[in-house]
């Protein structure tokens, strides 16, 4: 009231309806929209909450009017049941195919049907492991599953061979059953710790690459332990029971089981005939392990310098982020025109779906902001009429093109990814550093000094900073003193501001199914100028309105729109994206030498964030993990077989390994990633088995049979030739489907297949003949060294006879 006369509250203001922060907006391709982002809680399944969601969206609609839609957009969920679909076809195509090489090497139904049965129960027992855990099936367990077809099989197929083979030589099915599994169960038991051996170091530690592949390695030792508790009980039971050679009796072998046949013979001749040359040429063929080794590192220098190095494999989902920044004294109004005419180009591009923009910041603060944020969801990728014909990757080069040519705006397109994503600093690129000050210097024109130089690399895109957003301020200097004589305090001057600025909510209505804020805002609040601030009254404590010229002046500024802190220390944050064809590793390199070029204090240094940490994490603690799971792997096998030289033996396949997988890597130009790092873990677990298979019956050729050593791992390479070819053969069918790469995500599956396929090719062709040239070279080491004992104690014998007389 005013001298007790009511004044209406339409006498002093404009009431209308609206969002609640005038400053923000959204649109879905050209209408405006109110979006609501959902994010799961941390040990919800994602695709299941989807799902519910979506179940209670047709209940949602009965609410709203008639014109109002609710669409779903920038689903990631859709992207992961398209790639868990995938990975299953991967997983039906890898036991197609071990089960093709099975009967292709056993050249009957039954064996092969009986190793098979391990498949099936490993993986379910894997599941129960897993559901035991709380572990769920994402991309990486799947891929785990996928990978593992070609371990669970191998003990099966092991056990099943040397059983076919003692049948072959007339011993009765259950006979051969009992003395084949008796026969290698040692090597199987071998076979098993010495894998879990390499997976172990990953069960341990708290960086993010072992969490990373910590499910991934539960889950794949599990599949192996099951599948060897399979293969030592049900497997030989099995053949016991049911196994019969097709041929026996009056039977004669098929054309098919004969053309199988004469095959195997001509391959077991050509390997006899290549290992009598690397038996008699041992003394050469030792050399091989250290000469692969040093092609190892040269190959992965190689693969580093040429593909790259990268935390995770870029993928393509069909889906990319844009960051819309403009000038930082940009109008709302202004700002709005520009991000609308930004996601006009992005809807014109033909590949493009549906665009979701937002306006005034991203992090759902009521601030004025200059900067906005499109979600695109592209089109299928496929070869019908409205699918897209082209990369993510390639679209996001295009409308970036088309983005440069826009004045007073900055839009930087960034790929979204399953796993890695970008950086933090929420300018929409997908890599970033902090400079950090350790002294107190100041950061600003260090900051923009290396800005300026990263902007002439032509390797480098969207570089900016947090001083880019720079921008034009009204300091408001409250005299304290004068505020205090006219019983002003601080907190009156800051409501008067917000009240006359910004916008505040002042009251809630309550109705019978719905709630409404009421917000006050100041119609002039977009048209005052800074001089007018002065004419700004403030109630004081007596209800007098006292003008912000008696206590305040004002002087303008220009300051960065924030400052940051990084652990209690001045930082400032550089983002950047890649140009095409450029990795993330030399991306980091070029940080390096921006550094030196541009001559950073001592008190200044780069600290890499985001993307960029976890790559430098992966590196170094990838090779962390290697080296602990060969250790790991030669202390098991040390116990196992209480030797210190035949695991040497063993581990002497590894090289041929590696150089196979980095070769594979350096001809397809595959960047060395997290990915390829579990491959090699694998190849680690794989390789070694076909020395322990050649190894273990040679010595218990020696021991039980009394064969001298040439003759016992001769007669061990040639008996073990076809199992030691099936296992190899069978994990290289398993990643092949991986290898070749079909379906969405299969960027990031891609290295794993290649580098295992790559690697067991190479190790198979050269540790067939390596294996048994050093296990002999070994014995010819210890026989010469036994020589040369007993010539000491003989001429210590003559000696002291000769003293005696």
């Amino acid at each position: 009231t005013k001298n007790g006369i009511p004044v209406r509250l339409s006498d002093v203001a404009t009431i209308t309806s609206g969002q609640q922060d005038i400053y923000q907006a959204a649109w879905f391709n050209d209408q405006r929209t109110v979006s609501m982002q959902i994010s799961k809680r941390a040990d919800a399944n994602a695709v299941a909450t989807v799902e519910q969601i979506r179940a209670k969206l047709p209940g949602f609609k009965n609410l709203l009017p008639a014109d109002v839609e609710i669409t779903p957009v920038f689903d990631l969920t859709q992207t992961t049941r398209s790639a868990l679909n995938e990975v299953q076809t991967a997983l039906l195509i890898s036991i197609a195919m071990v089960a093709f090489v099975m009967f292709v090497f056993l050249r009957r139904m039954r064996p092969t049907l009986i190793a098979m049965i391990s498949v099936p129960l490993s993986l379910a027992g894997a599941f129960v492991v897993m559901w035991i855990l709380g572990y769920t099936l994402n991309t990486l367990s799947l891929v785990a599953l996928v990978l593992c077809i070609g371990f669970v099989v191998d003990d099966a197929i092991v056990v099943t061979e040397n059983i076919v083979r003692h049948m072959e030589n007339g011993q009765p099915a259950l006979v051969a059953a009992l003395t084949g599994v008796r026969e290698i169960g040692f090597t199987v038991i071998s076979i098993t710790l010495s894998l879990i051996a390499v997976f172990a170091p990953m069960l341990f530690g708290n960086n993010m690459i072992v969490m990373l592949l910590r499910e991934f390695s539960v889950t794949l030792t599990a599949a192996v332990v099951i599948s060897a508790l399979v293969s030592l009980t049900l497997t030989p039971a099995f053949c016991g029971y049911f196994l019969k050679l097709e041929h026996e009796g009056d039977k004669t072998p098929g054309r098919l089981e004969r053309a199988l046949e004469r095959f195997d013979r001509t391959l077991h001749r050509a390997y006899e005939s290549a290992l009598n040359w690397a038996m008699r040429h041992r003394r050469l063929m030792r050399w091989q392990p250290i000469i692969l080794l040093a092609a190892t590192v040269g190959l992965c220098v190689a693969v580093v310098a040429t593909a790259g190095g990268t935390f995770m494999p870029e993928e393509d989902i069909g889906m990319l982020q844009a960051d819309i920044v403009a000038d930082t004294n940009i109008s709302p109004a202004l700002m709005a025109e520009r991000a609308k005419e930004a996601a006009e180009i992005m809807r014109k591009d033909p590949a493009v779906l549906d665009v979701l923009t937002l306006l005034g910041g991203n992090d759902g603060s009521s601030a004025v902001g200059n900067s906005g944020t499109m979600y695109i969801d592209l089109k299928p990728l496929g070869d019908g009429p409205n699918d897209r014909h082209e990369s993510a990757k390639k679209i996001m080069e295009r409308l970036s093109k088309q983005y440069d040519a826009l004045p007073n705006i900055r839009v930087s397109l960034n790929l979204v990814q399953f796993l890695g994503g970008g950086g933090s600093g929420g300018r929409g690129t997908s890599y970033e550093f902090q400079l950090i000050s350790t002294d107190g210097d100041d950061l600003q024109p260090w900051t923009l000094k290396m800005v300026r130089y990263m902007r002439t690399l032509k390797d480098l895109r969207d570089v900016g900073s947090n001083f880019d957003q720079v921008g034009k301020q009204q300091m408001i200097k409250v005299d304290r003193e004068a505020a205090g004589r006219l019983q002003v305090g601080m907190g009156m001057v800051d409501s008067a501001l917000y009240d006359s600025f910004g916008q505040r909510q002042v009251s809630i209505i309550y109705s019978d199914i719905n709630q409404y804020w009421v917000v006050l805002t100041s119609s002039k609040a977009d048209s005052l100028s800074p001089e007018a601030l002065l004419n700004l009254r403030v109630r004081n404590a007596q209800g007098q309105m006292i003008p912000f010229s008696a206590i305040a002046r004002i002087s303008p500024d220009i300051s960065p729109m924030g400052i940051r802190h990084h652990n209690q220390l001045e930082a400032s944050t550089i983002s950047y994206n890649l140009a095409p064809d450029v990795t993330q590793d030399r991306g980091v390199a070029l940080v390096n030498q921006a550094a030196i070029a541009v001559g950073l204090p001592a008190g200044v240094h780069v600290e890499f964030t985001g993307q960029n940490q976890r790559l430098q994490q992966a590196q170094n603690s990838g090779w962390i993990l290697l080296g602990a799971a060969i250790v790991a792997m030669y202390i098991v096998l040390g116990i196992l077989y209480e030797s210190l030289g035949h695991p040497l033996t063993i581990l002497s396949t590894l090289p041929a390994a590696g150089a196979g997988a980095f070769l594979a890597m350096l001809v397809t130009q595959t960047p060395l990633s997290v990915m390829a790092i579990i491959a090699i873990l694998m190849l680690i677990g794989i390789v070694k088995k076909n020395a322990i298979l050649m190894v273990d019956f040679a010595l218990v050729a020696q021991r039980e049979r009394g064969l001298p050593a040439p003759e016992a791992i001769r007669e061990a390479a040639l008996v073990r030739f076809r199992p030691i070819t099936m296992t190899t053969l069978v994990a290289m069918g398993a990643a092949l489907p991986l290898a070749i790469g079909f379906g969405v995500g299969s960027e990031m599956r891609q290295p794993l297949g290649i580098a295992i396929v790559g690697g067991l090719l190479v190790s198979q062709l050269l540790t067939l003949l390596s294996t048994p040239a050093i296990y002999l070279w070994n014995y010819d080491r210890k026989v010469r060294k036994q020589a040369r004992r007993e010539r000491k104690a003989a001429k210590r014998a003559l000696k002291a006879a000769t003293q005696a007389t």
